[in-house]
C-alpha cells in the first residue's frame, strides 16, 4: 500500500470518529475536531488531517455540492406549487447552474398596492468555489422602509 492509500485510510478512520458530531453540527470547526479528538481519545492531529476528515464526512452527510444543482429545478417547482403567487425560475446548462430568480407573491402584491414605484437593484459578487453574483430588487414601502421584491443568482464562469 502506497502513502496515498494510508492517507485515505486515515481520513476514513477519522471521519468515522467525527461523523456523529458533524451530523449534529454542520459548522463543526477544524479546531474543535482537533481539540475533541485530543481530549477524548488522546489523538493529536495535524490541521490538514482534521480538515480532510471533516470534508470527507460532509460529502457523506450532505452529498457533493455539484449534486445539489441537479434537484434545483424540482425544488423551484415544489415551491411554486406550494405558493401559487410565487415566481421562481432556474436555468441549468446540463448539470451546470446558470441563473435563478425568485419573487414571492406577497412581495410583488405589496409593491403593486403600497410601495413607492421606484425599484433599487443591488448586487454582490460571490466568492469561493461557486462564483457568481447575488442580485436583490428592493423598493421603499409606504413608510419608507426597505421592501424586498425579488432576488436572483447569476452563476459564475467556472
Amino acid at each position: 500500500m502506497g502513502d496515498g492509500g494510508k492517507r485515505k485510510l486515515r481520513a476514513k478512520l477519522l471521519a468515522r470518529l467525527i461523523n456523529g458530531k458533524i451530523k449534529l453540527s454542520v459548522d463543526y470547526s477544524v479546531g474543535e475536531i482537533m481539540k475533541d479528538l485530543e481530549l477524548e481519545l488522546g489523538i493529536t492531529l495535524l490541521y490538514m488531517q482534521a480538515l480532510k476528515a471533516r470534508e470527507y464526512v460532509r460529502v457523506l452527510v450532505m452529498g457533493r455540492p455539484m449534486d445539489q444543482y441537479k434537484i434545483l429545478s424540482w425544488m423551484c417547482a415544489v415551491i411554486v406549487r406550494g405558493n401559487a403567487d410565487l415566481r421562481a425560475y432556474v436555468e441549468l446548462d446540463g448539470c451546470r447552474f446558470k441563473r435563478m430568480f425568485v419573487a414571492y407573491g406577497a412581495c410583488l402584491n405589496g409593491f403593486i398596492l403600497g410601495s413607492k414605484k421606484m425599484v433599487f437593484v443591488d448586487g454582490t459578487h460571490l466568492s469561493g468555489p461557486y462564483e457568481g453574483t447575488l442580485l436583490a430588487a428592493l423598493a421603499l414601502g409606504a413608510n419608507n422602509h426597505i421592501f424586498e421584491l425579488a432576488y436572483a443568482v447569476e452563476g459564475g464562469n467556472k
